[in-house]
């Protein structure tokens, strides 16, 4: 990803940030309700217009996010739409050889944990996970050499999701 003369400033220019305030709207619940067709035309769209090449590479750490937020962030919606649907549910709790789609998710599915609701919208644990699980690839130093505006910051912006609290800190010059 070049960035040679781009500074955080020109970069916000080109892509601004959908107009929400920072997280109050969890961006776990947008990735989780629009189609993921939609989300990765919506960032090429945006890497196109900043003049971002985004490599296979790039789109690993993209897709690892979106279901990180989709799986393994809590997003205080029961999942439910019909009656039906709720008592099949309501009654698997109380059966152990029930397996129900909304029983919600095995430890083995978020093998680097889960996110509450208020943690998926604050930058530094949800950038701690996506360390963690690029690790074997070199961890923050990988990300940064993907995404020097920082991984989580820039993704955010190129898929237009609500910025994370704290992703960015002008004082150090750091973005997550």
């Amino acid at each position: 990803m070049p960035h040679d003369d781009k500074t955080l400033a020109d970069m916000l220019k080109v892509v601004q940030p959908i107009s929400l305030p920072p997280a109050e709207y969890p961006p776990a619940i947008i990735v989780r309700d629009t189609p993921r067709e939609e989300l990765e035309q919506r960032i090429k769209t945006n890497a196109e217009k900043m003049g971002l090449e985004l490599t296979d590479e790039h789109w690993e750490v993209i897709n690892w996010l979106f279901d990180f937020y989709i799986h393994c962030c809590d997003t205080d919606d029961p999942g439910y739409l019909e009656q039906e649907t709720y008592w099949k549910y309501v009654n698997c709790l109380y059966d152990d050889d029930c397996r129900n789609e909304l029983a919600g998710e095995d430890e083995a599915d978020c093998p680097y944990g889960k996110l509450s609701r208020k943690e998926a919208t604050r930058a530094y644990p949800v950038y701690r996970i996506l360390v963690k699980a690029f690790k074997h690839k070199g961890g923050s130093k990988h990300l940064y050499m993907l995404f020097p505006y920082g991984p989580l910051f820039t993704i955010h912006l190129l898929a237009q999701l609500p910025r994370l609290m704290n992703d960015a800190n002008p004082h150090f010059g750091t973005a997550f």
